[in-house]
C-alpha cells in the first residue's frame, strides 16, 4: 500500500483529470457505506469519492473513485451540486454521515474524516491525512446546513 501522501496525491490527480480547472478546488476524500440486510447475511458496498469545493462558495463536485493496489482513478463522470440542483443537506444522520440530496433523486451519505488510520484502511477506506482540507470541508458543510 502506498504512503498516505501518495494516496492523497493520486486522489487529487484523479479529481483533476475529470474536472475542468480541478487544481483550483480544495479536495477531500469521502467514503459511503451501503448495507443491505438479507435473511441470512448482510452485504456491505463501499464507494470512494473525491469531493471538490471552493472555500466561500456553496457548490461542490463529487467524483466517484476506483482504487486498485494503490492506483486511484476516477470511476465515472463528476457530479456538480449547486444551489439549483441541491434538494437538501443534513449535517449528520444517525450514523454521523454528511447527507446531501439532489433534485434528481440522488442521495449521498458520506463520511469524511480528518485522518484515516491505516488499521481501518485494511477494511475499507484509503488511508489519507487531510486535516486542513477537513476543516475547510466542515466550514462548507456548516454553511450549507444553515443556508
Amino acid at each position: 500500500m502506498p504512503s498516505k501522501e501518495a494516496l492523497k496525491a493520486s486522489i487529487h490527480a484523479a479529481f483533476d483529470s475529470v474536472v475542468p480547472d480541478g487544481p483550483s478546488y480544495t479536495k477531500v476524500y469521502a467514503v459511503e457505506m451501503k448495507q443491505k440486510n438479507y435473511v441470512v447475511f448482510r452485504r456491505t458496498t463501499i464507494s470512494n469519492f473525491a469531493i471538490g469545493f471552493r472555500p466561500g462558495r456553496t457548490d461542490l463536485v463529487i467524483v466517484p473513485l476506483d482504487e486498485n493496489n494503490g492506483a486511484v482513478t476516477a470511476a465515472g463522470s463528476p457530479l456538480t451540486i449547486t444551489d439549483a440542483n441541491r434538494a437538501s443537506v443534513k449535517k449528520r444522520d444517525l450514523q454521523g454521515r454528511f447527507v446531501i440530496k439532489t433534485t434528481d433523486g440522488q442521495t449521498f451519505r458520506l463520511t469524511v474524516m480528518p485522518s484515516v488510520p491505516k488499521i481501518t484502511a485494511a477494511f475499507y477506506q484509503l488511508p489519507v491525512d487531510q486535516k486542513a482540507e477537513y476543516e475547510a470541508f466542515v466550514a462548507l458543510r456548516d454553511s450549507l446546513t444553515t443556508a
